[in-house]
């Protein structure tokens, strides 16, 4: 626990404004208004602010328009000491046990729950200072991040020293202190970046190859395009090419190989001998004969007719070709 010292005891409406002071602009909702009473420890060191409070159950929304009135932009760790806390935040929510943490920013829509009665580690850097570590600081925003983050120990224990380090004498010593903590910031966040870049490709790659395999079993429909491959999957036509994109080939580029690759192996089929090159392409999605005898040779660097003479070892009739 950080060092107690002497705290007076605020109702809702100070703790409002204290609140609007040291952190950021808030609306503050006590489950109790008048039996509210919280108390509020503070100490800034280099760009480090640090804020140590116990309260009672309330919400405190921050709402667009109170965002502006918001005079610094900081990322914002938030660990629970005692009690469980809640917030949503760029459409996601996290709930929090004491020893756990999760980063969230002063400058965009916040609901912050204290669920419990309990004590809060809030340790503030500029916004600007972590970019330097993350790219986008929203994607590690009301993300949990465990007690038993190895970072995240040596960052509260950082903390716990604050109170004696700012009572030092020298300044260098204390903006080193507070560096190494900014650091200790960042690299939790660049942790908690890759971990979601992970998370994300996972979830893409599972995405990519269920439209992969929706277009194979489709592949015969000449009139198969992006609106509808992104209608049937359910994703926006523009996520849609951002999956095909990350998997460097575009989506019509996708659906022509793949007709390609479908048709060469009908080709190669003795059992499909009795149809003709163009029922085969028409088979295999394409619309004129024309254009599939043009992409198979492009692709292959023969006419499927030469090609399927050659893989069937037999004349082929001038009527299938």
């Amino acid at each position: 626990m950080l060092s107690p010292s002497a705290r007076r005891l605020l109702d809702h409406v100070e703790w409002e404004r204290v609140m609007w002071q040291t952190c950021s602009p808030m609306t503050v909702r006590p489950s109790d208004g008048a039996g509210f009473r919280a108390s509020l420890n503070h100490w800034d060191l280099g760009h480090i602010g640090l804020r140590l409070f116990r309260a009672p159950r309330y919400v405190a929304v921050q709402s667009p328009q109170e965002i502006h009135k918001a005079q610094r932009q900081r990322l914002v760790l938030t660990i629970p000491l005692e009690g469980r806390c809640s917030f949503s935040q760029f459409g996601r929510s996290v709930t929090l046990e004491p020893g756990q943490a999760a980063f969230h920013m002063t400058t965009s829509p916040l609901e912050y729950v204290q669920q419990e009665e309990g004590a809060v580690v809030l340790v503030q850097v500029p916004s600007s200072r972590v970019g330097l570590y993350v790219s986008c600081l929203e994607d590690i925003c009301a993300i949990r991040i465990e007690a038993s983050d190895r970072i995240l120990a040596t960052l509260l224990g950082s903390a716990r020293a604050v109170p004696e380090i700012h009572m030092i004498s020298s300044e260098r010593a204390k903006e080193a202190f507070a560096e190494g903590m900014v650091a200790s910031v960042g690299a939790l966040g660049a942790l908690l970046s890759e971990m979601q870049d992970n998370r994300n490709s996972v979830v893409k790659r599972r995405r990519l190859n269920m439209v992969k395999a929706f277009i194979d079993a489709e592949l015969a429909d000449s009139g198969l395009n992006p609106d509808r491959i992104a209608h049937a999957n359910n994703i926006s036509v523009r996520y849609l090419h951002h999956l095909f994109q990350g998997d460097g080939q575009s989506v019509t580029d996708w659906i022509r190989e793949r007709r390609l690759d479908q048709s060469r192996k009908s080709l190669e089929s003795a059992e499909l001998r009795a149809l003709t090159v163009n029922e085969i392409g028409m088979r295999s999605g394409f619309n004129s004969d024309a254009h599939f005898r043009r992409a198979f040779k492009t692709r292959f660097g023969i006419a499927p007719r030469e090609y399927r003479r050659q893989q069937l070892g037999f004349h082929v009739d001038a009527r299938l070709s």
